[in-house]
């Protein structure tokens, strides 16, 4: 009884270091592309239940769009290191307006082309819930950038609380 005790209490010690340990280091897990789109998929699902041909439809679209996104990660991670080898500083600079209202341009179409192809996979009830669903999470998001903003002009950093 007695060492099982202690065995529970060495191993709810090392969860909470480990848990301590990863905290605050400011580097998000990385997924592959198939984590990506199943957790996306399976969220979705949740929220407009999604039957299993629509499931596979909704992964095959959110799986092409995760590995987008990861090789445009690759790219950009492989300029960083290219950056660091040879010993330049990486300055980061902000983008001018004209440069953030392509991105907003190319963000919006890419919505368009989703929002086209979410309509044709779902139900007319179905596309309701998505397009309510979406409209929150893009909230959240912007949240999340007036958040981080706010910390900025505060002088913290990310898992820091003054």
């Amino acid at each position: 009884m007695k060492r099982n005790l202690l065995f529970v209490l060495v191993a709810l010690m090392a969860i909470t270091l480990s848990a301590q340990e990863n905290r605050g280091r400011g580097r998000q897990r990385e997924f592959n592309p198939e984590q990506v789109a199943l957790m996306q998929t399976q969220q979705l699902s949740n929220v407009v239940g999604l039957d299993s041909v629509q499931f596979q439809l909704v992964y095959i679209m959110n799986y092409s769009d995760a590995v987008a996104m990861q090789d445009s990660m690759k790219v950009r991670r492989a300029r960083m290191e290219e950056a660091r080898k040879s010993g330049k500083k990486i300055e980061r600079q902000r983008p001018t307006e004209e440069q953030m209202q392509a991105r907003r341009e190319v963000m919006k179409q890419r919505k368009a082309v989703k929002d086209a192809q979410m309509k044709e996979i779902l139900k007319p009830e179905q596309y309701e819930k998505y397009l309510k669903y979406s409209e929150e999470q893009e909230k959240r998001r912007r949240s999340w950038g007036e958040n981080r903003d706010q910390r900025r002009e505060r002088g913290e950093r990310r898992g820091e609380r003054k």
